[in-house]
């Protein structure tokens, strides 16, 4: 039902004006370096554990991209774009998402084997497509962070 409103009101046909709506995870402390986290969040296969299971299912990864559904019945296809090593890694929607975002994964260092994680979803949607996709969007992004926290512990 969900992907069904967000694909009939997107970018075919809607006359309300799309305005930017940003996404932010809570900043969150991993215990690897930027470098260890950018090549592991730079290979789409690897988000896979990142995602919510709760909120995500049938993933697939294949070369620099990779799809999922999210619960509520739309497709999201990412593809690994420039991002700059080891502070910023970046995918952006593809085809076949009906909502179009750029995503960042801002890395910074912290101390010796500790890094900084926040998670940024920059998208242009009009105002119907901000109530409906907002909420799962940021429940993806915030369970990434968390996910991150557990998978990367600080002193582990």
């Amino acid at each position: 039902m969900l992907g069904t409103a967000i694909q009939s009101l997107g970018a075919n046909g809607s006359t309300q004006k799309p305005e930017a709506m940003i996404i932010e995870s809570p900043v969150i402390t991993c215990g690897k370096t930027p470098e260890f986290l950018h090549a592991h969040i730079s290979e789409p296969g690897n988000l896979e554990a990142l995602l919510p299971k709760e909120h995500v299912q049938s993933f697939a990864a294949e070369g620099d991209g990779c799809t999922f559904k999210v619960t509520g019945g739309f497709d999201i296809v990412l593809k690994r774009t420039e991002g700059e090593a080891p502070r910023v890694v970046r995918y952006a929607s593809q085809k076949g998402t009906p909502i179009r975002f750029n995503l960042e994964i801002i890395i910074e260092a912290s101390g010796d084997a500790e890094s900084t994680v926040q998670i940024q979803c920059d998208a242009d949607l009009n105002p119907f497509m901000k109530m409906m996709a907002e909420k799962p969007l940021q429940n993806i992004f915030q369970g990434m962070a968390a996910a991150a926290e557990e998978a990367f512990p600080v002193g582990g």
